[in-house]
């Protein structure tokens, strides 16, 4: 999809979710992480409510938050609105961004020289970038996927010179 490209409440059902992860509310059950699979900025979680009185105000016992970039956006509309505003970077985001190559490599190789040569931890930076869609750090494509694997993603670069990186 293209960086310009209005998103609409049609581009996100027309996408899917796909699990990417679990959370543990204790004995209120678990919660899972969903990510959507054409629009990277977008994620959601379903738990459980934490509370009985939050069960009796919102007559549900099962939540779903939407993310974006990170962040809370609150219902699917607020999520939209956000997705139509590019992501803001960090300065140390796009330091780190600027190192990341086009073509994957193994992610904790990168991170870890990274690191070294940085002289600090990036593991959080990379994360904040996924979630803003700047970088893939999935499994590598294809038989072997044992290890995650890192690379810049295909709109980061416009996306970062569109936010004064």
């Amino acid at each position: 999809m293209a960086e310009h490209s209005t998103i609409t409440h049609e581009t996100v059902i027309a996408g899917r979710l796909r699990d990417a992860g679990h959370l543990n509310y204790g004995k209120r059950g678990g919660g899972t992480i969903w990510q959507h699979t054409t629009i990277p900025r977008l994620s959601a979680i379903d738990r459980p409510t934490l509370n009985d009185e939050e069960t009796k105000r919102l007559g549900v016992s099962r939540l779903r938050e939407w993310s974006v970039d990170g962040g809370k956006a609150g219902s699917m509309e607020d999520a939209i609105a956000a997705l139509n505003v590019p992501p803001v970077f960090t300065d140390e985001e796009r330091e780190v961004l600027e190192l990341v190559p086009a073509e994957r490599v193994e992610l904790h190789d990168f991170r870890t020289g990274l690191g070294e040569e940085l002289g600090r931890q990036v593991g959080l930076t990379i994360m904040t970038l996924r979630q803003k869609g700047a970088v893939e750090n999935e499994m590598r494509p294809g038989p072997d996927r044992r290890q995650p694997w890192i690379r810049r993603a295909p709109v980061a670069a416009s996306q970062q010179e569109a936010a004064g990186g």
